[in-house]
């Protein structure tokens, strides 16, 4: 599911070849780990106007999110998302 406009840094060669002749990623993989459920919650209730639009039961997913993030840290002592960001180095092309 596709949040905003933006594209995965995977697709950013084919995006951006359309304009520049030279597109290069650097990834920049990384691990958000948390040991307290409250961060995630907060960050997945900044959704709830989205949630609206799309019809999506905001409440129960919340909840349903709650538990899922509590019973990773119970188990697993922290709940880990992981993510990659990159920064893109790309050339215009000549004109």
């Amino acid at each position: 599911m596709q949040l905003s406009a933006r594209f995965a840094l995977e697709d950013a060669p084919a995006v951006l070849g359309e304009v520049f002749d030279d597109v290069r990623t650097i990834p920049l993989p990384g691990v958000i780990e948390v040991t307290d459920a409250e961060p995630v919650i907060a960050h997945l209730a900044s959704y709830e106007a989205w949630a609206d639009q799309m019809g999506v039961p905001f409440e129960d997913t919340i909840e349903r999110a709650r538990e899922r993030v509590d019973e990773a840290i119970h188990t697993e002592g922290a709940f880990r998302v992981t993510c990659l960001g990159g920064v893109l180095v790309c050339r215009q092309r000549s004109r």
